[in-house]
């Protein structure tokens, strides 16, 4: 099973697919996407959802995770994401791939134990556990967190949609 998660954002979008073989998560490929900082939103959101749509005909994931939204300071940042993450889920629903979610608080205690961890900490147990030497961006880092952290859920057999 190959699990896709995606973590939206108007200025960098991560995704990474992680493999599930028996309990074992591996590392199949990963990146950011970047849709232009002076871009219109509906240019930026087109973007996402080309570059997506070309990693999940590439590698045909089943499952979908995605971040759920937190509670943000500024409004309209908080709107922008919740229009990226429409557009993802979207994407997800077109190509009939399962959609999880999951909060930040959730992947980070899963991955390194410490529900308040910093990005930093996330990036570094997400090269220890898949041996991901030259991961450089903390947003497909975090990507391939929820990935990772979907896969140790569906082995736990603990996974509620």
């Amino acid at each position: 099973m190959l699990i896709l998660g995606v973590d939206p954002g108007t200025i960098a979008t991560g995704y990474g697919i992680v493999s599930k073989n028996g309990s074992v998560p591996v590392y199949v490929a990963g990146g950011v996407i970047r849709p232009g900082t002076r871009s219109a939103q509906s240019e930026k959101l087109l973007t996402i959802y080309t570059a997506l749509d070309e990693i999940v005909r590439e590698f045909h994931p089943s499952v979908m995770v995605v971040e759920s939204l937190f509670h943000a300071v500024n409004s309209q940042s908080l709107i922008k994401l919740g229009q990226v993450r429409g557009v993802i889920l979207l994407l997800g629903s077109l190509h009939g791939m399962e959609v999880f979610e999951y909060s930040p608080r959730e992947i980070k205690q899963g991955i390194t134990g410490y529900g308040n961890a910093d990005k930093s900490q996330v990036m570094f147990m997400i090269q220890k556990i898949l041996h991901i030497p030259d991961l450089k961006s903390s947003d497909q880092a975090d990507a391939i967190a929820m990935a990772t952290f979907h896969a140790h859920m569906c082995f736990s057999e603990k996974v509620v949609k």
